[in-house]
């Protein structure tokens, strides 16, 4: 039975390493304590499961020891990392669960395995989009409020160099929506600019725009994952420093936090101030609500990373230069 146990013990190792990988991504990139612990008991409950005494492996006469694949040291991102040791667990597991049979014992391998599976899901999924960035400024757009014919107000808006573009049309029709999201990211794309579509995750599927923006009482960031995948980027609204930490651990790639200033676009929001900025400053975001020319610097002073402006640059018969100065106050401080 020697050989079985040198499958169990390599087996064994290589799961209990793939788990911390998981564990450690949980614990000090997710920051995500729950997760971090359950990863933890499964490989206590494996450690505990299986044979304690095996100590097995023969480095010297492992025929496997230099045989690799042309990718396997290939790492380029941490969903990379994560997707690796998930893929390490499943394997490993498996054997093991298969050569435990020949002991003709009940094992509890299967369980840890399902467990696994789930688990790093979250972890995964927990690490947002492959394509999450900070942006300096998102024109959040809606075309009846610009003055200009909205076509003009964008393309002189991406001109100075804004990198985001956020559409939110609450009164429009979902046809409707959908062509004038095309045609947004038509011009967008010339600019290689992402295009975010607040609210509908159905539009941003249909028209395979580079994410969503969910608010407080949209489907939760979780569902639209599940939803979108790991290349849509998914953005959430934070008023508070416990909802930045729901959307947080909840995986979503940036976060819309505000209000900064009173806006006519949402009166009834609370003005929350610059303070707020300090919860989010391990995190993509941007900073939102009333934000002006005139009073951007007070953002810009407490460190800001992002901002996204509405009504200052679609009321404006000068949108251009509009963005440009919101972009170079930063500049100025600097």
């Amino acid at each position: 039975m020697s050989e079985i146990y040198r499958v169990l013990d390599a087996n064994i190792n290589r799961a209990a390493e793939g788990m911390r990988v998981l564990e450690d991504i949980a614990r000090f990139v997710l920051n995500n304590k729950n997760l971090c612990a359950a990863i933890k008991q499964c490989r206590h409950d494996l450690r505990s499961t299986t044979p304690s005494d095996l100590y097995s492996r023969d480095i010297n006469q492992d025929v496997g020891t230099h045989v690799a694949t042309k990718y396997e040291g290939i790492r380029e991102s941490l969903h990379d990392i994560a997707e690796a040791a998930s893929n390490r667990c499943a394997e490993a597991l498996r054997v093991i669960e298969e050569f435990l049979k020949l002991e003709e014992t009940e094992n509890q391998i299967e369980e840890i395995r399902y467990k696994l599976y789930d688990l790093a899901t979250k972890v995964i999924r927990g690490l947002g989009s492959t394509r999450k960035q900070q942006w300096k400024l998102c024109f959040v757009m809606t075309s009846s409020d610009c003055v200009l014919p909205w076509k003009d107000t964008l393309s002189q808006t991406l001109t100075v160099g804004c990198d985001c573009i956020q559409i939110r049309e609450k009164d429009m029709l979902t046809n409707e929506l959908i062509a004038h999201t095309k045609e947004v990211m038509h011009i967008a794309n010339q600019y290689n600019v992402p295009v975010i579509v607040n609210d509908r995750v159905d539009v941003m599927l249909a028209t395979n725009a580079s994410g969503v923006h969910l608010g407080n009482t949209d489907m939760s960031v979780e569902d639209a994952r599940t939803l979108c995948g790991a290349t849509a980027i998914i953005g959430a609204t934070a008023h508070t420093p416990d909802e930045v930490r729901l959307v947080t651990s909840a995986g979503a790639d940036y976060i819309g936090v505000g209000a900064m200033f009173a806006s006519p676009t949402k009166p009834n929001v609370a003005v929350v101030g610059p303070v707020l900025l300090q919860s989010v400053s391990k995190c993509n975001y941007l900073a939102i609500g009333g934000i002006t020319p005139e009073n951007i610097q007070e953002l810009f002073q407490v460190g800001c990373k992002g901002v996204a402006v509405g009504v200052a640059i679609s009321q404006s018969r000068i949108p251009g230069k509009i963005a440009e100065s919101l972009m170079q106050q930063e500049a100025q401080l600097a």
